[in-house]
């Protein structure tokens, strides 16, 4: 096969897995207005907890509205705003001061956790009595009040409440002011006063509508390996057994996890509950009375992440090509200190691995130039052995051998570098750093670059997208100054290439265009470069 066909076949398979990744980050529509909690001034004591009801709560349940008997109480530490709920003791919601809800400037913070119809809120306790029963409905007495920590201040929350059975349940929070990170312990007595441990369960709903948030279903570090259960394979219910290092429920840039204590032992269940889907960890009935958790609700910026010392940052997806990805991320971070702007970062980044990659993208331009220089001959010997094909094929391979020519060397340097190029696209695609980072003109280097520019004309919303076609001329002009060999329409094949790639780039974060255009400009200096010095 000739030098053109091995590269159309190596560009179509490019093609094919950016698009085959963008397809796993489809963008949802606009998310609806967030509400707005007001602010709870809570009593320095928390009020008697009311007389308990002696028959025993639904299951599953889904929690009623809260009863005048419910007390909340508001924790502020410099990460987030939470609100607690004495009604099942549970978070109510969850905002992170740090992150917007969209791009907007005026846009609110991103609340993690919010109410909504028919979906139980997280953090609550079930276990197994005459039934699988959970404490939605038990108003917990609360000791402690508002909070508001910052640095390396630590604050503490106690909910104590008794189950329509009998049973004593215990919650104890311990937040700390400059950390994501939550600390957890759960005991639990029966009647007759033997302790056991029930299990602790995460929340959340079923149809969430985020724009750059999208929801990537259950996540689980069992047995040290990564588990990831999609949304629809959630709908039939999934259940895990053994060392559960952590699992939550993951988004595009935001992750929601329990981490054990120590997980050897436990069992993780995830399935449908109303309008939402319920995960609980359960530990063996032989463990220690007391259950050990963090809860994790925050970004996936990796050094965050590693911070808890659990693997949390293997919750991050950049796929097969993660060993490539990751030091990646590594050099933004490295370069932000000193440029502050993520567009400038990018560019660093480019230029730095084209200098890397400079000696394969080199012998592979020269070897185009050698193979094109070889035409003629190459034309003589197909009209010469026209009818001798085994003779034509020796011919030619003997002329590439006298002139020092590898057929391959066009196309071979550019398939090795295909794994940098996945790695550098999971590097911009998925990391929070990206997210509503500015540039030039672009607003959020996350999402497409039309979106900076939008207009509507009727209901229709459309944008400019400046810098894909800017990419995809540059592309052009990299294709035009390619030396070329063979057939004249594979010429024509790969000068449609910046077409296809233009398409399929207005759909692509605004990050990776600046990566390709960057790239496409260096290469039309390197190729315009040996096409002088071998004028």
């Amino acid at each position: 096969m000739e030098k053109r066909a091995f590269l159309a076949v190596a560009l179509s398979l490019l093609v094919l897995v950016l698009y085959q990744e963008w397809l796993t980050r489809q963008y949802g529509t606009a998310p609806p207005p967030v509400p707005k909690h007001e602010e709870v001034k809570s009593p320095s004591a928390a009020p008697p907890s009311p007389p308990l009801s002696t028959s025993k709560p639904e299951t599953p349940s889904v929690e009623s509205p809260l009863s005048q008997e419910a007390r909340e109480v508001r924790v502020e530490t410099d990460e987030y705003v939470a609100l607690w709920t004495s009604r099942g003791g549970r978070l109510k919601s969850l905002v992170l001061k740090d992150h917007r809800t969209s791009g907007a400037e005026n846009s609110p913070p991103y609340e993690m956790v919010r109410q909504a119809p028919g979906v139980p809120l997280p953090l609550g306790l079930q276990w197994n009595e005459a039934a699988l029963v959970n404490d939605a409905n038990v108003v917990y007495s609360i000791e402690g009040s508002d909070l508001q920590l910052s640095g390396a201040a630590t604050g503490t929350l106690t909910f104590t409440g008794r189950s329509p059975g009998g049973a004593v349940l215990t919650k104890k929070l311990t937040f700390t002011g400059a950390r994501y990170p939550i600390e957890l312990e759960v005991a639990a007595r029966r009647a007759d006063g033997t302790p056991f441990v029930p299990a602790v369960m995460l929340t959340t709903p079923k149809d969430q509508v985020q724009p750059d948030a999208h929801f990537e279903g259950l996540v689980a570090l069992v047995d040290n390996k990564i588990k990831r259960v999609p949304l629809d394979d959630l709908a039939k219910g999934v259940e895990f057994a053994g060392d559960i290092g952590w699992a939550g429920f993951g988004q595009t840039y935001f992750l929601m996890a329990l981490v054990s204590d120590n997980g050897a032992g436990h069992r993780l269940t995830a399935q449908p509950l109303g309008q939402a889907i319920a995960m609980s960890i359960a530990e063996q009935p032989q463990r220690p009375p007391t259950g050990r958790y963090t809860l994790f609700a925050g970004p996936k910026q990796i050094d965050v992440l590693q911070s808890l010392g659990k693997g949390l940052e293997r919750s991050i997806d950049f796929g097969y090509f993660a060993f490539i990805a990751i030091p990646f991320i590594y050099v933004l971070h490295f370069s932000h200190q000193f440029t502050g702007s993520y567009g400038i970062d990018i560019i660093i980044l480019t230029v730095l691995i084209k200098l890397v990659l400079a000696p394969l993208t080199h012998k592979s331009m020269v070897s185009m130039k050698q193979m094109q220089k070889l035409q003629p001959q190459m034309e003589r010997l197909k009209e010469k052995y026209k009818n001798d094909r085994e003779k034509l094929n020796k011919e030619i391979m003997e002329m590439y051998r006298r002139h020092g020519v590898n057929p391959l060397g066009g196309c071979l340097p550019m398939l090795l570098q295909f794994p940098v190029f996945i790695g550098l696209y999971n590097a911009l695609s998925t990391p929070i750093e990206l997210r509503h980072a500015s540039f030039l003109w672009i607003k959020d280097l996350s999402r497409p670059d039309w979106e900076s520019l939008p207009f509507t004309i009727g209901s229709w919303h459309f944008g400019v997208p400046v810098l894909t076609i800017l990419m995809g001329a540059s592309m052009f002009i990299q294709q035009w100054m390619t030396p070329t060999a063979g057939d004249p329409n594979q010429r024509k094949m790969m000068l449609m290439m910046p077409l296809v790639f233009t398409v399929m780039f207005v759909t692509f974060p605004a990050g990776l265009t600046i990566y390709w255009l960057v790239n496409n400009i260096l290469s039309i200096a390197q190729q315009y470069w040996i096409n002088r010095s071998d004028a």
